[in-house]
């Protein structure tokens, strides 16, 4: 076996894929951290390694959520929306998204239209993604054009105390 392959105890090449991206991480001798992340999500109820450790930060700090708890309809197809986090104490909806395509760009922007009383803000992986190969505008510039709050990698402190 060529030495730039990892390798467990037992000389097995070891191939551990991960959910949703599809990506395959190989974990070499004692590096055992993401697939215990990994073994943790399978466990919990959330959809992505982002979510959870949102909803951990969320905990930590005492702050109230509900996970996936509302449903909303919007047109023109009828279709359901359903928030990631719902902080009820200060009314705010959270999207969790570590990629915006376009089909979630057109669904928000109708949710947001035909749904003015909700309040929806997102937080990325990384804000300064573009939303398409070659485009000049980042996660950031479209949720600035479509006013829409946002932050990245974490919840902003102020959002838990006045929204």
């Amino acid at each position: 076996m060529p030495t730039d392959v990892p390798t467990n105890k037992r000389n097995y090449h070891i191939r551990k894929t991960i959910p949703k991206t599809g990506r395959v991480h190989q974990k070499t001798n004692g590096i055992i951290k993401l697939a215990d992340e990994i073994k943790e999500m399978k466990k919990s109820k959330y959809r992505s390694q982002f979510e959870l450790k949102l909803a951990k930060t969320l905990a930590e700090n005492k702050i109230k959520f509900e996970y996936e708890s509302k449903k909303f309809l919007y047109v023109p197809k009828v279709r359901t929306y359903t928030p990631d986090f719902y902080l009820p104490d200060v009314n705010i909806f959270i999207e969790a998204k570590g990629h915006l395509d376009k089909a979630d760009r057109v669904k928000m922007v109708l949710v947001k239209e035909q749904h003015k009383d909700l309040d929806i803000r997102f937080v990325f992986m990384n804000a300064r993604n573009k939303i398409y190969r070659g485009s000049r505008t980042t996660y950031a510039d479209w949720c600035n054009r479509y006013d829409f709050r946002w932050a990245e990698k974490k919840i902003p402190e102020e959002w838990f105390k006045n929204g």
